[in-house]
């Protein structure tokens, strides 16, 4: 089945369309700010949005889409990612039993209000994209990129954290939760020249070695 709405095409199976008519009004809602923040305009081109039935099925085409080998086993709490070429693939919420977001039946609201959010979150990750083509650069550090996903689609913004990640973590060296992305971004866009910020993101190194040389202590005594 298919579903148009105004920044996406969404592919779906019989079983989610009683969702997808609000995941839709609810993502024509919530993107302007993204490509704002950007600086890039929407293409004619919509985003497409494919929403697989299964966890099953989903850790079949991420492995295909990322080319890993047969053995590799998808995180349990993989649930969607971004490709490139301005295609998301992100997991029915129909079936998230089988992922670490499971959640009771009473909880219901609660998940697809976060389901929503974290499909703006794969967005983000297609709008970046687009600003890479747009600026003919490499891929953005991946702090910023998680962060600035984070940031924008709103996931975290009624949640206190504190910024108790070391730099290797940020910087991707160790294993590091999406919250010190988040924090370190936040902080970052909000504190510092927009062209500044937006050159960050045009250069990987750049954003690493300002990470390193600057933002890290800066954040660490904000926070």
């Amino acid at each position: 089945m298919k579903k148009i709405c105004n920044y996406a095409i969404f592919n779906f199976e019989e079983s989610d369309k009683n969702l997808i008519d609000d995941l839709a009004s609810y993502l024509d809602s919530h993107v302007k700010e993204i490509y704002d923040f950007f600086e890039v305009e929407s293409t004619n081109q919509k985003i497409m949005v494919n929403i697989i039935p299964t966890k099953n099925e989903f850790d079949r085409i991420f492995k295909l889409k990322y080319k890993t080998s047969p053995d590799y086993i998808v995180p349990k709490n993989s649930r969607g990612f971004a490709l490139p070429d301005e295609t998301i693939f992100y997991l029915s919420i129909n079936d998230y039993k089988n992922t670490t977001h499971a959640f009771k039946a009473e909880d219901y609201d609660k998940a697809v209000e976060g389901y929503k959010k974290t499909l703006v979150h794969e967005f983000t990750h297609c709008v970046n994209f687009l600003f890479n083509k747009k600026h003919n650069c490499s891929l953005t550090a991946p702090y910023l990129v998680e962060g600035i996903a984070v940031y924008l689609s709103h996931q975290k913004d009624n949640e206190t954290y504190e910024l108790d990640y070391t730099l290797p973590q940020l910087l991707g060296k160790e294993k590091c939760p999406y919250s010190g992305y988040y924090l370190v971004t936040k902080f970052f866009v909000e504190n510092y020249n927009k062209n500044f910020v937006l050159n960050m993101f045009e250069s990987s190194r750049e954003a690493n070695e300002f990470l390193t040389n600057e933002l890290y202590n800066r954040a660490i005594l904000y926070y």
